[in-house]
């Protein structure tokens, strides 16, 4: 019933689009009352991190929050489609901070707005179960390092710091967008696992860069994942999560 739910809701999303009618934001996903009944296992949490549990951190910050905002993902997709015919076009500069910076990697963007049920799902498990979010990443993370396929190399630098495993770009100043099969990167391999990387994006904080948006907003943007303290960090602060909410961060500071 509640995956009906979720899609009905998620329907209507594209259907504004469609119609030219825009919300805000999505509606409310129902009274907090049923949060208990839709608490994911740590199963259902694996399966559902196992996509992005291998992006480098700054990536995997800036797409957490993002998953919050589905509508404003569709909407971001719509953009980039826009932006090839109309490459002076700009990004609505009243969209979350996190949408603006995901801009900069049309790949994470297209993956969402695929499959919006995940996202939507997603971001319903950030706003509710963000401890249990991070520690699903943490465990994908060990399991393909333990595996053999989660490893250094020219674009990107594994970190262990005890029970924790950071994923930092080789070069500061890029972001590579892994792609890789879930399933089989936990698993070992007679040989390591092939994980393909995108081109170099920039880092959405750098401003030296050109972005693909043609607008700049890491002086708006500083986010990061607390895996001790489990939390998103913004402009070095902890996110609030506002339940009352539908997949929505009140992150507590101005926004454009």
């Amino acid at each position: 019933m509640r995956r009906i739910s979720r899609l009905f809701i998620v329907g209507l999303i594209v259907a504004g689009l469609t119609s030219g009618t825009l919300y805000a934001q999505a509606p409310a996903a129902g009274p907090s009352a049923d949060h208990e009944a839709t608490t994911l296992s740590p199963q259902e949490l694996d399966e559902l991190v196992g996509r992005i549990s291998l992006y480098p951190d700054e990536l995997i910050a800036i797409a957490l929050p993002a998953s919050t905002y589905p509508l404003q993902i569709v909407q971001a997709a719509r953009f980039l489609e826009k932006k090839k015919k109309k490459p002076d076009l700009k990004p609505r500069e009243n969209w979350d901070t996190s949408i603006l910076g995901l801009l900069n990697y049309p790949e994470v963007i297209q993956i969402m707005n695929e499959d919006l049920d995940w996202t939507w799902k997603l971001g319903e498990a950030v706003v509710s179960q963000q401890k249990d979010v991070i520690d699903a990443i943490q465990q994908m993370r060990a399991r393909a390092h333990a595996a053999g396929n989660l490893t250094s190399n020219k674009q990107q630098v594994i970190v262990v710091e005890k029970e924790t495993i950071i994923i930092k770009s080789a070069d500061p100043k890029v972001i590579y967008v892994p792609q890789y099969d879930p399933a089989v990167v936990i698993v070992q391999q007679p040989a390591p696992v092939t994980i393909i990387y995108s081109n170099p994006y920039p880092v959405y904080y750098n401003p030296a860069a050109t972005f693909f948006t043609g607008m700049f907003v890491g002086a708006a943007i500083s986010y990061g994942i607390g895996w001790h303290d489990h939390h998103i960090s913004y402009n070095h602060g902890n996110v609030n999560i506002d339940n009352s909410k539908n997949v929505n961060i009140n992150k507590g500071g101005s926004k454009t």
